[in-house]
């Protein structure tokens, strides 16, 4: 809600103010001050677009001037879309639909544990860890605020300099794995994180189109003609409300198309769901409980796998499998031949195995 109200308050002030001389030249008539500490940076946003459109520091650093008085003081970081959304409506009004613009903790000071959840989940978090370095082990995210803002414009995008015009922090095939790296979507797209079985070739499926267009960007990104609420900085594959699918990025490949079901893939990646599922279920007294890898699971349902009757392990390999697929949510897309191989062995094994 207060994402929206500030995105039509936005738009109340364009339509006032016009799309020039968005910033009064007083506005950066402290930036000569921060130049004989901040040389290089204060330099290079005054020489920037920001910069001839009167952008300064302080519009983003809202302690500027009580930190000019005192330098013991910190200047302060505004890390809202708020101001970005001045000049860039179209992304901030997208942003404000997509998952990054949530942040779905109840961020508690004096929980240790919810510092690990920052460096990914709030923009502030993202920003001090790349700023170290990009070391997410090793770095320290800022307490929690009062406010604090969730992965907004200033988490990908710094105004203090980028790798290209975008101005983005890392290269584009590195800044979405930075987070994401570890989750279910990139494992199954590299063909790793399920169980392996012994005398079948999945290096096969480490390689394969979908993994080769560059980066994330270019499908998650792409624009689809007529479509509305994907793509863009939605990062939307699909409508919210299910119906328009973001094939954009498909039609290079795969000519024109409406769906991801190309083949019938998706329908052979759901049918063997369900039957494993089925005999899963069968085995645990009719129902599977959640499953999170890595760090997460410190908090989400994760260090113990079911299946405690199951010494060799048949199932709880063959459930692994089931949760990496399933939670990929891709129903097959991000990597075809590696979903299906690990769902047919799985089922095969686990069969096998208890239909003596």
């Amino acid at each position: 809600m207060r994402q929206v109200f500030l995105f039509f308050s936005v738009l109340v002030l364009l339509a006032a103010a016009g799309c020039t001389a968005r910033y009064s030249d007083s506005a950066a008539s402290g930036e000569d001050t921060c130049v004989s500490c901040h040389g290089e940076t204060a330099r290079f946003v005054s020489a920037s677009v920001h910069g001839t459109e009167g952008l300064g520091c302080s519009h983003c650093h809202s302690e500027a001037a009580a930190h000019l008085k005192d330098r013991r003081v910190s200047p302060g970081v505004d890390y809202s879309g708020a101001t970005c959304a001045v000049c860039h409506g179209t992304e901030y009004h997208e942003w404000t639909s997509s998952p990054h613009a949530v942040i779905p903790l109840n961020l508690l000071p004096n929980d240790t544990r919810i510092m690990e959840c920052l460096k990914c989940h709030q923009a502030g978090g993202f920003a001090a860890v790349l700023a170290s370095g990009g070391n997410f082990k090793n770095a320290k995210a800022p307490p929690p605020t009062r406010e604090p803002e969730p992965v907004t414009c200033v988490a990908c995008h710094t105004p203090h300099g980028g790798t290209d015009y975008k101005l983005l922090r890392l290269p584009k095939e590195e800044l979405c794995a930075a987070c994401h790296g570890g989750k279910w979507q990139n494992l199954v797209l590299n063909g790793t994180g399920g169980h392996q079985y012994p005398g079948r070739d999945y290096t096969v499926f480490s390689a394969h189109p979908h993994n080769s267009v560059g980066h994330c960007a270019t499908c998650h990104m792409a624009r689809t003609p007529g479509a509305d609420g994907v793509g863009g900085h939605t990062f939307s594959m699909r409508a919210k409300d299910g119906g328009q699918q973001n094939t954009g990025a498909c039609a290079a490949c795969h000519g024109e198309t409406e769906d991801y079901n190309i083949s019938g893939r998706q329908h052979e990646v759901d049918a063997l769901l369900i039957q494993l599922r089925t005999v899963l279920e069968e085995r645990n007294n009719g129902s599977l409980p959640g499953f999170q890898p890595g760090a997460c699971n410190q908090c989400h349902r994760g260090g113990t796998l079911p299946f405690d009757d199951d010494p060799e392990l048949i199932l709880e390999e063959a459930y692994e499998n089931y949760k990496l697929v399933d939670r990929d949510k891709s129903r097959g897309v991000h990597n075809p031949g590696y979903a299906l191989q690990l769902l047919r062995d799985s089922l095969e094994s686990v069969k096998k195995e208890y239909s003596r």
